[in-house]
């Protein structure tokens, strides 16, 4: 692996690898698929959190929310600031299963994040503890 995703002496894997390793399985894309289409999302909050929503070839919608807040201006290598977000898919209809993924400072880097089962609604909380990402994958 390249990029410091792979420890060289070790053969550990780092958090970035799960990043990479969860973006590529929730936002496919193959020759002659150039990806998901990229929904349009009325946001409330930017200035701490960057929020996804894209839809798949399958039906299936994949909602990325990233917690980027700085806990405070001296931080340096901080855990950064806890974030809960209320996700509302309830223009895109109904769904029968969703996943959520969670990848922060608490992931075991070499097993890497646990995907977790959760009822959909049209309404699903999303809470970070500082920095990091949830992936919600709901399915048709």
């Amino acid at each position: 692996m390249q990029s410091g995703e792979v420890d060289s002496s070790t053969g550990s894997t780092y958090l970035s690898f799960w990043v990479d390793y969860w973006l590529g399985q929730m936002f496919p894309s193959t020759p002659g698929f150039s990806g998901p289409d990229i929904l349009q999302l009325a946001v409330t909050e930017t200035s701490s959190a960057e929020i996804l929503g894209t839809k798949n070839s399958d039906g299936s919608v994949v909602v990325m929310v990233v917690d980027r807040a700085v806990h405070a201006s001296t931080d340096n290598n901080g855990t950064g600031d806890p974030r809960t977000v209320i996700v509302d898919v309830s223009a895109l209809g109904t769904f029968s299963g969703a996943t959520s993924i969670t990848i922060d400072r608490k992931t075991n880097a070499t097993s890497g994040p646990a995907s977790l089962n959760i009822t959909p609604a049209h309404k699903i909380s999303v809470t970070l503890d500082g920095y990091g990402v949830t992936l919600l994958k709901l399915n048709p």
